[in-house]
């Protein structure tokens, strides 16, 4: 009985062990989760345009048209916004009713006018709040704006198709800044129509004094077109050649396709082979050097050797003449040996001064 009564706190010990590691897992999940909904909710927020206001009041307005505008869209006052358009629907007459929220803070009179304006140039609306001639009473929540105080927005093409000339002798960038202040100035948010004309004479001034230029350059290319014509012949052949090696070309493609596949195959080859020989290359560089420095710091001994290199071989040149071995004629012998000290002392055993051995 006492071994399962030892084990006993073991099993309970381990229990308590997973359990805080699942507590703690559990919590790192939650922690995740809670920082990946705050994400998303943000995400949402700021490209669903959420705005968050205090007892958003509703009101309607009534236009002749609303092309372009959509719910969502937003309600500016001064460029500031203050709401969304909530509802669009169609009357019985043909009218268009509008209804739209706007926050506390923006005050709505009877002489307020609602009007459809261009967010920008590629059709994108909102619906501006703008204060007007009128009573100054305020509009109590869910009142209308009479249609005689609302503007559909302006007909972008029919207001810049009167340019279109001009628009095609200037850049896509000219363009796009002309045209904006073109539908601000319209829109009465920009320059007045006086400053965009002011700005299109300039663009026109620009024009009119290059077309001196423009006059060379259409001289120049006829007289290239001139020359282009009385080398037709030649001009002829430069083509038909050209073909002939396209076609050329064409009837060889799988012999050129081999031979890149060939070349690639021996660039990987080669590649394989540079890498391979690096280090022992980069070893006998390393030696190279050091034999330059031996033979650098002896440079007297190894000159004086290469000058009589050349005399000495010939020397065995002619010992070899009569076979291959050398025979060799003592002309003397000298005993080396140690003298008193540690002094060489030289015995002369035999000697000759006379034939061979006579001097030179």
């Amino acid at each position: 009985m006492a071994g399962p009564a030892s084990g006993a706190p073991d099993r309970r010990s381990g229990d308590t062990a997973v359990n805080r590691d699942l507590r703690g897992t559990a919590v790192r999940l939650g922690l995740f989760l809670t920082v990946c909904a705050l994400a998303l909710a943000a995400t949402m927020i700021v490209f669903g345009q959420a705005r968050f206001t205090r007892d958003a009041k509703s009101y309607i307005a009534e236009f002749s048209d609303v092309s372009g505008l959509r719910k969502g869209n937003m309600i500016r006052v001064a460029g500031v916004e203050v709401g969304k358009v909530t509802r669009i629907a169609v009357n019985d007459d043909a009218t268009v009713r509008v209804e739209f929220s706007a926050d506390p803070a923006a005050v709505l009179t009877e002489g307020t006018r609602a009007e459809v304006r261009y967010d920008d140039l590629i059709g994108g609306r909102f619906l501006a709040l703008v204060d007007g001639p009128g009573s100054t009473r305020v509009l109590e929540p869910g009142q209308t704006i009479p249609l005689a105080r609302t503007r559909p927005a302006l007909d972008l093409d029919s207001v810049t198709g009167g340019f279109r000339p001009l628009f095609r002798a200037l850049e896509p960038e000219q363009v796009n800044d002309l045209s904006g202040q073109l539908l601000a100035a319209f829109q009465g948010e920009g320059p007045t129509i006086a400053s965009f004309l002011n700005r299109a004479a300039a663009v026109s001034n620009t024009l009119a004094d290059r077309d001196l230029l423009i006059g060379q350059v259409v001289d120049n290319l006829n007289v290239l077109l001139g020359t282009l014509g009385g080398q037709s012949d030649q001009l002829d052949k430069a083509v038909t050649s050209l073909s002939d090696l396209v076609q050329g070309l064409a009837e060889r493609r799988t012999d050129i396709t081999n031979a890149v596949a060939y070349t690639n195959a021996a660039t990987g080859t080669v590649a394989d082979l540079l890498s391979a020989a690096q280090e022992p290359a980069a070893k006998a560089i390393t030696e190279a050097g050091r034999v330059s420095d031996v033979v650098l710091a002896d440079r007297d001994y190894l000159d004086n050797l290469l000058q009589t290199l050349p005399e000495k071989y010939q020397m065995l040149g002619r010992q070899g003449i009569y076979g291959d071995y050398f025979s060799f004629y003592f002309c003397d012998v000298v005993l080396k040996l140690n003298g008193k000290g540690g002094q060489p002392v030289f015995v002369k055993v035999a000697g000759q001064s006379s034939g061979r051995c006579a001097p030179k």
